[in-house]
Parts: C-alpha cells; sequence; structure tokens
C-alpha cells in the first residue's frame, strides 16, 4: 500500500514537473574585447515562438513544457545554435551575415495590409512603473477603445489609479505613454516625436534587410539610414507569410536615453494584444519625467543624469476585440474620455481583476503617505498642471502668474494680483479678478468676472465682466487665442502708446465640436487718452467717446484632439493647422455708442515636422476695417523695436510674431496683410545642459490706411510699399536666454545702417 501511494506521488510529480514553465534569462554580447551588448537579437524556439534581446543585450521570457530555443539571431553576427543556453552568450561578428536589402515598397504593401479597413471596439489594461530611489510612481488604466474610420482612436477611461494619490490632473489622462499606432509617420513616446519605420515621407529614413526566412515567417532587421540620429530606432520586425501581416514588433534606442519597445499582433487582425515598454536612464540632456517640473515621484531622468539609477517598465494588453460597420464611435468627438470617475480608484479595485501583472505587489502604503506628505506631491502635481498656463493654485482658488509684475513705458512698474477659483471650487461655477497699479502714473487698474458653465460637453459658459484698465493702440487679440504665459512677456516693456478704458458687458463661449471653438462678446466700452490725439468725425473732434460693440469669434483645430475630464475639456495632442477669424461690429446710437466701425481679421498657423528633427512654421493673416474708426482700433503689425538711437540702447527682448525692426507707432494700418516664416533647425547638442536652437527668420507685411487725415496730434507711416525683414534667433544658449538678430531691408530701409539693425535676447524655458 505504502508502495503504492510512493508510486502514485512519484507519477504527480513528473506530470507537475512536465508541464512546469521554465524562466530563461541572460545576456547577448559581441565576441570582442569590448563585449558590447546586442540588441534586437532574435531568440527562436523550436515552437516557433520568438523573443528579443532589450537595449542593453539581456533577455527574459518563460518557456512552455518541452520548450526550448533552437537558435539566436541577429544582423551582423553567425547564428547561435547552442541548445543550452548560458547566462552571457557571445555571438561572432560577419561581414556575410548581414542580410539580403529590402526594398521600402515591400514593407509599405505589408503596412497597408496589416489593418482592415473597417470599425473596431475593444478593451484594455495598463500598468506603468517608474523606479527611481523614490517610492515608486504606480499607474494604472482600465479602458475601452474604439478605433473607427470616421473619428481614429478613442479612448474611454473606466478607472484610473495612482498610488498615493486621490485627485486627477490632466497629465493622468493626456500623457500617453506611448502611441497606440506603429503604422504612422511619427511615433510618440512620452512626448517625445520619432520617425516611424513605417513613416510616408518622401525621403527614405531606415533600410530593412532580411536576416532569416522560412515557410512561416520572416525575420527583418530595421535600421537607420543616418547613425546617430536621436529620433529613430534600431528594430527587428517578424512577419508572419500566410497572412502577409506583422506578427511581433521590437525596436530599441541608445542615446539621450534608453528604450526598448515591443509589440505583438493578432494574426487575423493585425492589431495589438500586448505592448511592453522600458526607459532607463541614457547619456543624457533630455529630462524624462511624468509631471515634469523639478518632482522626483514620478521621474526617470534629469537633464544631466550623472549616476541616477531609474527605469520605467509600462505593460499593456488589448482584448475583446470586436468588428463591424455597426460599432459606432464614442458619441462625443474626443480622444479621451473620463467622466464617471474622475479620481483615481484604491489599489482593491485592480486586486479584483484577472490579470496577475496588473495586480503586482501592493506598495508600502505607511511609506509612500509619509513621502507624499513630506515631499508635498499632491500640491506639486496639481501646480505643475495649472503651471504651463500660467497659474499658481492655492486651495480653491489660483493666482494668475501673468498679473503680477509687468514694466512698461506708461504706467512704468506695474503690481498687481489676478484670482480665479477652480474646480476645487465649483465645476460649474468661476469667479475671478484683478488690481494692478502703475508707480509711474500713480493708477490703480481693476476687474472681475463671474462664469457659469451651462453644458459640459460643448464647454458653454455664459460669462459676465467689468474691466477698467488700459489697452496699447492698434492691438488686435482674437478672443479665441489660447492663453500664454511666459516669464519674460515680449514686447511689453517697451511699448508706449496706450488708451484707457472702462468696460463692461457679457459673452457666451461655446464649442460646436472640441475642434471648433466660438466666442460671442457684447460689451459697452468708455475711451480716454493717455496722451493728445483726437478723432474727427462728422466735423467733431473726440478725445473720449464712448463704444458699443458685438465681437464674434471662431477658432478651428481640425489635426488637434482633446480630452474631457470631469466636467472640463483639455488639449490632449496639439497640431496644426491652426486657423482663427473674427468679426467685430461697433453700432453708432446703441447705448451711447458715438461711432459705427466694422473689423475683420483672420489668421493661419501651419507647422511642418522634418523627420530630422527640424521644423518649419508658417503664420498668414489678415486685417480689414471700414467705418469711423478711432487709431485706437485700427491695426499694426506688432512692431517691437524702442523708438531708440543704437543698437544696444534698443536691447531688449525679443517677441515670438513681431517685426524687430519696426519701430514702435512707426505704421498703423486699415488694411493689413503679414507673413511670418520661421525654420527651426534640430539643437545641436554641445553637453547635457547646453543645446542650443538655430532659427532662420524672414517676416512681412503690407498694408494702407483710410483716411490718415482724420487723426489728429500724431504722425505715422503706412505699410503701402511693403515692410520686409530678415533674421536669425540663436536661442537656448543659457538658461532658456538667447539672442536674437534682425536686419530691415526693402522700401523701407532707413539711410543709417545701424537704424535697420536689431539685437536682443531671447528667452524659451520649459520647467
Amino acid at each position: 500500500m505504502k508502495i503504492q501511494y510512493f508510486f502514485t506521488f512519484s507519477l504527480f510529480i513528473f506530470v507537475l514537473s512536465s508541464n512546469a514553465q521554465s524562466i530563461v534569462s541572460g545576456k547577448i554580447v559581441e565576441n570582442t574585447k569590448k563585449e558590447s551588448p546586442i540588441s534586437n537579437a532574435v531568440l527562436m524556439t523550436n515552437q516557433q515562438r520568438y523573443f528579443f534581446s532589450n537595449h542593453a543585450g539581456e533577455f527574459r521570457f518563460k518557456l512552455n513544457p518541452s520548450e526550448h530555443v533552437d537558435q539566436i539571431l541577429a544582423k551582423g553576427f553567425l547564428a547561435y545554435n547552442q541548445e543550452n543556453l548560458s547566462s552571457l552568450i557571445k555571438m561572432q561578428p560577419s561581414e556575410a551575415s548581414t542580410g539580403t536589402l529590402l526594398k521600402g515598397s515591400k514593407i509599405a504593401e505589408v503596412t497597408k495590409r496589416q489593418v482592415a479597413s473597417m470599425n473596431f471596439k475593444f478593451k484594455s489594461f495598463s500598468k506603468t512603473v517608474i523606479s527611481n530611489g523614490a517610492p515608486d510612481f504606480v499607474l494604472r488604466k482600465d479602458l475601452d477603445f474604439r478605433l473607427t474610420q470616421s473619428r481614429g482612436l478613442q479612448q474611454k477611461i473606466n478607472a484610473i489609479g495612482v498610488e498615493g494619490l486621490e485627485g486627477v490632473v490632466p497629465q493622468m489622462v493626456n500623457k500617453d505613454i506611448y502611441f497606440f499606432n506603429w503604422f504612422q509617420t511619427y511615433i510618440k513616446i512620452f512626448e517625445e516625436q520619432f520617425v516611424s519605420p513605417f513613416n510616408t515621407l518622401s525621403k527614405a529614413n531606415y533600410k530593412f534587410y532580411s536576416i532569416y526566412e522560412d515557410t512561416q515567417v520572416e525575420i527583418i532587421s530595421v535600421e537607420p539610414l543616418l547613425k546617430g540620429f536621436q529620433r529613430s530606432f534600431k528594430g527587428v520586425l517578424v512577419l508572419d507569410k500566410s497572412s502577409l501581416k506583422f506578427k511581433k514588433i521590437q525596436v530599441t534606442l541608445d542615446a539621450d536615453y534608453k528604450l526598448t519597445l515591443s509589440t505583438e499582433f493578432d494574426d487575423k487582425l493585425g492589431l495589438p494584444v500586448s505592448t511592453e515598454l522600458s526607459i532607463s536612464t541614457g547619456d543624457g540632456g533630455k529630462k524624462v519625467s511624468f509631471f515634469e517640473g523639478g518632482l522626483d515621484f514620478g521621474r526617470i531622468q534629469k537633464k544631466n543624469p550623472k549616476q541616477d539609477k531609474a527605469e520605467l517598465v509600462h505593460q499593456q494588453i488589448y482584448f475583446d476585440y470586436k468588428s463591424g460597420d455597426t460599432i459606432t464611435p464614442f458619441p462625443k468627438q474626443l480622444s479621451k474620455i473620463l467622466e464617471d470617475r474622475d479620481y483615481t480608484v484604491p489599489y482593491a479595485y485592480w486586486e479584483e481583476l484577472n490579470y496577475d501583472f496588473i495586480k503586482g505587489k501592493a506598495l508600502d502604503t505607511s511609506a509612500l503617505r509619509l513621502y507624499v506628505s513630506k515631499e508635498n506631491v499632491k500640491n506639486r502635481v496639481k501646480r505643475i498642471s495649472a503651471f504651463d498656463a500660467g497659474y499658481f493654485p492655492i486651495g480653491s482658488v489660483d493666482v494668475d502668474l501673468t498679473r503680477l509684475i509687468k514694466l512698461n513705458n506708461y504706467e512704468g512698474l506695474r503690481l498687481g494680483l489676478g484670482l480665479q477659483t477652480n474646480q476645487s471650487f465649483s465645476e460649474k461655477y468661476r469667479v475671478g479678478g484683478f488690481t494692478a497699479y502703475g508707480t509711474q502714473d500713480g493708477n490703480f487698474k481693476y476687474g472681475l468676472n463671474v462664469g457659469k458653465l451651462l453644458n459640459a460637453d460643448t464647454s458653454t459658459w455664459l460669462n459676465a465682466f467689468y474691466d477698467n484698465d488700459i489697452e496699447e493702440v492698434g492691438a488686435n487679440s482674437y478672443l479665441t487665442d489660447q492663453r500664454v504665459y511666459s516669464l519674460f512677456e515680449p514686447r511689453l516693456v517697451n511699448i508706449t502708446f496706450f488708451y484707457k478704458y472702462k468696460k463692461y458687458g457679457l459673452s457666451l463661449q461655446h464649442n460646436f465640436t472640441p475642434q471648433l471653438m466660438s466666442e460671442l462678446k457684447v460689451d459697452k466700452n468708455n475711451i480716454s487718452q493717455t496722451r493728445a490725439y483726437a478723432f474727427e468725425n462728422d466735423g467733431n473732434l473726440f478725445e473720449n467717446y464712448n463704444l458699443t460693440t458685438a465681437t464674434f469669434g471662431l477658432r478651428w483645430t481640425p489635426n488637434t484632439t482633446y480630452s474631457k475630464v470631469g466636467e472640463r475639456i483639455y488639449i490632449d495632442d496639439e497640431f496644426t493647422p491652426e486657423i482663427t477669424a473674427q468679426l467685430s461690429q461697433s453700432i453708432e446710437g446703441v447705448l451711447d455708442g458715438d461711432f459705427s466701425f466694422t473689423k475683420l481679421s483672420a489668421k493661419i498657423d501651419y507647422d511642418f515636422q522634418h523627420s530630422w528633427g527640424s521644423l518649419s512654421s508658417i503664420e498668414l493673416g489678415g486685417d480689414l476695417g471700414f467705418g469711423d474708426i478711432p487709431l485706437m482700433h485700427t491695426f499694426h503689425a506688432f512692431p517691437n523695436s524702442p523708438n531708440k538711437p543704437t543698437v544696444l540702447n534698443r536691447f531688449s527682448v525679443a517677441g515670438v510674431k513681431s517685426f524687430e525692426t519696426m519701430y514702435f507707432n512707426e505704421f498703423f494700418s486699415t488694411k493689413l496683410a503679414t507673413l511670418h516664416l520661421k525654420h527651426r533647425l534640430a539643437p545641436f547638442k554641445l553637453s547635457n545642459t547646453i543645446q542650443p536652437e538655430l532659427v532662420l527668420i524672414s517676416r512681412h507685411a503690407i498694408g494702407d490706411f483710410q483716411n490718415p487725415e482724420l487723426h489728429q496730434n500724431i504722425a505715422f507711416n503706412t505699410l503701402s510699399q511693403g515692410y520686409n525683414e530678415a533674421g536669425l534667433e540663436i536661442n537656448k544658449l543659457f538658461f532658456g536666454f538667447g539672442l536674437s538678430f534682425a536686419y530691415r531691408y526693402g522700401a523701407y530701409h532707413l539711410p543709417e545702417f545701424e537704424d535697420n539693425l536689431s539685437l536682443k535676447f531671447t528667452f524659451y524655458l520649459k520647467l
């Protein structure tokens, strides 16, 4: 009887061991003195499975029962055929093992076939862990996807979790660890754009080599044409010959930082079933962080990493695919939607899911809470999110950083304070206001605004406002322009010509779609002068006057994607073109309005991204005004040259889209067209912290002025002969500072050579 039990137990142990999976790990290096790691080596098993070495030459995977590695392949090396793997595998370099060069057209044909032109819906779980010595940053997501012909890829976030944090900030929703679609021109990984091996650019950027082929698969090695190019990958593709679709793709990068990105695809659908990404510190020069700012929580690499050791590991699975014409996109034209749970869910939510990787090991919550409290992580995360827009949150109120300190030639030093309630105060209502004092003019300015959210899906806000302030003469602002914040505000310090206004009114903001936003504003405006000026109309001179104005503005960003978090809409990924138009009508006789005139304005911004890292941009704008228009409400071309005699006396801050050699108050127009052309080269990496950017600039303007004789006590010119300016900038030389040079030429070239020159500093710094 005991012998029978013994044999039964032995049989049980034998069956268990024969079905157990074994873990294989090791490192693959060159068989040279340096023993340099070999990335993207392919480990092929006798069960037709394929595994790869990462950017460090390392591999780790599970073998099924009775499975073993048959051989190891890598471009430029002899095949490794020993069945028993050691922890360190040395492969012999061989010029004869480079493979067969493939035509790009073959890869393009496979790319076209990869995914059928139909609608899909599917589910996904993802987990991201960043380890850097501080407590781990762990982000989990439960997602529903739609992939449709009409709206592309959309995701609805059922739940999101970041251990140690309760509230959701936009970065948690909008920040893509990597982009879903391999088969496009650019791949975005952690806010950095890379040229995809499957790009459709006119110029080839990659070479493809067939390094192995049998009846089932073809293995293809991928290399960038330009060695050392920071924005391209090395990689390996596994092509299924029966379906003619890629079944597995891996790319690696060893540059500013190191990464390995690997995706496995469904054989029939050609869509991903799993993706793994690892990022670790590299040579430096690029700051890589989830929340950015100076926060260690979620940071992978500083610009100068030194001895830092940090790693990101991202795992994501896709499942429950369904396809067909009956599948429709999510009803809202948004790329990401988090409505039902706009808060982080606890670890218990993930523990209930039947996936080991998503559960992981619960963190030491006591240590994490202590760290979050000590480092004030919760508040710092909120502040980093708000800072880019120029706000500093304190509880339920945001401090408006654009109103704290300013300097101009009329007010002198302008000291102010602006406050705006945030979502902690209310999702449905907002209240804001500002006050400011000019040390030179000795006057207080102030304003108040209130708003009510009428519809969250369309971002429809009804606002009321009152302002008592000053404005630059000839400055034409668009209602729908995005708010821009800079530590140094270009042009402002040199402006000399302002007018005073007291204004109250109502505005209605409404998005017809997330990409098409509008605003209608009606206001009553009382205007007075800061210097001698009078406008002649019907035989009368007006120094001070009243305006009753209705303004309607539109902004269309067809390629930009948007997300919804709770009740608010945010920009997800920003792309050009950006097209803006505005119509303004002042009405005489309504609410004591003194004049009737019309203003039309439009502009288009477009960026051309080049594969080698440079960027060309164009802005074309036009303005037209007709009727009884005082000078205050005409147009200037945004001049930025102080009225001073020498180049050094005119040294100041260069603007973003201003004419650097055009003097203040030199030109005004009732008809105006402007063209700004820029070409920014890829940064020159002199060191990790010094990476200047060279920008070539060409600016042009042409215009005219209707009845200039009606404007008293001021002399100005028109742009009827066309204004031309050429320049260059060397940005980010030290701590965000750079230099700007510009030269004025053509019809308005001045007799004195020095008067046509501009030398200024630039400032571009992302904290």
